[in-house]
């Protein structure tokens, strides 16, 4: 047979010595207690709990404000930051677009005096060359007609033949040209 153990709270209710028995005095005195506990508590200790929750609520909320507040103006800031990065760039742009136009223009001035003193360099030596030219025709002139009078002179002194010395000088001018 089984036998089955019944356990202390049902002892208790049935009116025995447990942990679950009921003392009608024990039960006020706990609930004047609880109650007297419960009023000190409200009086005391609830408003300053109140109190700290509400400032560290208010911090909380505070400190929340003030990062949305620095994230506004950290987006603001780097708005800013881009707005004038792309103006430097642009700036950067026109000032390199401006550079190249200079040389641009540096180059075709300096390719223009170049050939200006080509042209000039060109003429000059033409002009020395035709001067020199000029003056070699005189100086062979000279030196033709002096070494025509020579000639004279020579055929003169040597012969009187008329004949001969327009010959000579027809020879000797032949040889010449």
């Amino acid at each position: 047979m089984l036998i089955f153990a019944l356990p202390d709270a049902v002892l208790a209710a049935e009116g025995g010595s447990g942990v679950f028995s009921l003392n009608l005095g024990l039960m006020i005195w706990t609930w004047v207690l609880f109650l007297l506990t419960l009023g000190v508590l409200s009086w005391k200790a609830f408003p300053a709990i109140a109190s700290g929750l509400e400032q560290r609520q208010s911090r909380i909320q505070g400190a929340i404000d003030s990062a949305r507040a620095d994230r506004e103006e950290a987006r603001r800031l780097l708005d800013e930051h881009q707005r004038q990065l792309d103006e430097a760039r642009l700036e950067a742009r026109e000032i390199l677009a401006q550079g190249r136009e200079a040389g641009e223009q540096l180059r075709q001035d300096i390719l223009a005096e170049a050939r200006k003193e080509h042209e000039a360099m060109l003429e000059k030596a033409r002009r020395e060359l035709e001067r020199e030219r000029d003056d070699m025709m005189a100086t062979v002139r000279r030196e033709s007609v002096d070494l025509a009078i020579a000639a004279a002179e020579r055929l003169i002194h040597e012969h009187l033949d008329d004949e001969g010395n327009r010959r000579l000088v027809r020879d000797y001018m032949a040889g010449i040209e």
